[in-house]
């Protein structure tokens, strides 16, 4: 048994160093990803309605994103310095937008946007506002907001984690005094 000794706890530190808690390291390491992402729509005033995995389509399908409920028009902005690889309207996602992030490995969906406002091709920065929140598409009869998704490796994941933790962008207001100055500009 003492030449058996050394085996055995040579393989029980092996099998120690086989973590259990990976599961949470990954879920600690998407929360400190979460926390260096823009959260997708500007101001404070939006709200997460319809999460991952809702029932679509009287059951049909599943929801692959999550709803992020603001005012039309409000400012959506890119959740990280990126690409946009796809500028499009599709009956069902409306006015889109797809950012393939520069260092993370996805790509970030934007869809039933009222306004694009920027070009496929186009290089963004974290926090900058690449469209507005509307309802296009099939989100035509419900209230304005953004169907957010990302998709890594062509599989759907669900975002919500991704931005659970991230800072709101501030919307830049604009003062009386200003307005009154561009007005005389304008003249």
């Amino acid at each position: 048994m003492k030449r058996w000794r050394p085996f055995f706890i040579l393989l029980l530190l092996a099998f120690s160093s086989f973590s259990f808690d990976k599961p949470s390291s990954r879920v600690n390491s998407i929360a400190t990803v979460s926390k260096s992402l823009a959260f997708p729509v500007a101001g404070s005033k939006s709200k997460i309605k319809d999460l991952w995995g809702s029932s679509r389509g009287g059951g049909v399908r599943k929801h692959k994103g999550i709803d992020i409920h603001a005012r039309k028009g409000t400012p959506v902005v890119a959740v990280c310095d990126g690409l946009i690889v796809e500028r499009n309207y599709t009956p069902t996602g409306g006015k889109t937008l797809w950012l393939k992030s520069a260092g993370y490995g996805w790509k970030a969906y934007y869809a039933h946007l009222d306004r694009q406002l920027v070009k496929e091709g186009q290089w963004v920065r974290k926090g900058q506002v690449i469209g507005t929140i509307g309802n296009t598409g099939n989100a035509r009869t419900t209230p304005s907001h953004l169907h957010y998704g990302i998709s890594r490796s062509n599989v759907w994941v669900n975002p919500l984690p991704y931005v659970k933790h991230s800072p709101k962008v501030a919307i830049p207001k604009i003062t009386k005094k200003k307005t009154a100055i561009n007005r005389k500009k304008r003249k």
